[in-house]
């Protein structure tokens, strides 16, 4: 884990160059010199009495006034600012990569299971057959095995009849 703290700032770091670190010193530099410069001009106003004071007074309550100058940027913001810009792009691209890869996967899992839906309903289907062969066997009579024998009764009527 510290090492994804070390590594960026050690890559930000080198980031820096000899112009940078210039461009640094010397806008430092400046706002040094015009924060002086303000700080005479408001000592001078409070010289002029108590509507000088008052007005130094409000002065020293805005920080710089309106003017607010910006930092120069070295190559690391610049830097910074191209991964800020193409970062989204790059996470929406390994999302869209991710999210083939799922479906591709999906795909292959669906497919598996119908192979084997299918493998389980040949199986299902054949021993069905061999079952209905089974009792098909059972309850049809093979003619050599059973014997045929005849057997017949003759009955005989006797009447009496008598005459008088």
């Amino acid at each position: 884990m510290k090492y994804l703290l070390i590594v960026p700032a050690l890559f930000l770091a080198a980031c820096s160059t000899k112009n940078d670190v210039a461009m640094n010193t010397d806008y430092q530099w400046s706002l040094q010199h015009a924060q002086q410069k303000r700080m005479d001009t408001i000592a001078e106003i409070a010289k002029q009495g108590e509507g000088g004071v008052i007005a130094a007074a409000l002065l020293m309550q805005q920080e710089r006034g309106q003017y607010n100058p910006q930092a120069p940027k070295g190559s690391g913001d610049k830097f910074l600012e191209t991964v800020a810009a193409i970062a989204p792009a790059i996470g929406n691209t390994l999302i869209g990569v991710g999210q083939i890869g799922a479906t591709v996967y999906a795909a292959e899992v669906q497919k598996d299971i119908a192979i084997n839906n299918s493998n389980n309903n040949a199986e299902v289907t054949m021993h069905t057959n061999d079952t209905m062969a089974g009792i098909a066997e059972v309850t049809i009579v093979d003619p050599s095995v059973v014997e045929t024998s005849t057997t017949t009764t003759t009955t005989t009527s006797n009447t009496t009849t008598t005459n008088n």
